[in-house]
């Protein structure tokens, strides 16, 4: 089972659901898929942008690795992979 672990910001698209458990394996995309229909459009708009890419601002781990260092939206994902959805954080 995919775990998906969510920041309370992003969360917001999600009911306020922090973790949601998912029987899945194909790639990162069509997990965003399956997210969007149980929670809705509000999920997919809050961690992509116009065009469909990952926005800027959100973080998405894949096992502890940054997806967009890996595959992207690209990335697969297995049975019992863990994806960590956190927004980007900026500092000085």
């Amino acid at each position: 089972m995919v775990k998906i672990v969510l920041a309370s910001p992003i969360a917001v698209a999600t009911r306020g659901e922090r973790e949601i458990d998912i029987e899945f394996e194909g790639t990162l995309a069509a997990l965003f898929d399956v997210v969007a229909q149980r929670y809705g459009n509000g999920f997919r708009q809050r961690i992509l942008d116009e065009t469909g890419s990952l926005k800027r601002f959100v973080n998405v781990y894949v096992n502890g690795e940054d997806a967009r260092y890996l595959r992207g939206l690209d990335t697969p994902i297995a049975r019992d992979a863990t994806v960590d959805l956190l927004p980007a954080i900026a500092g000085g």
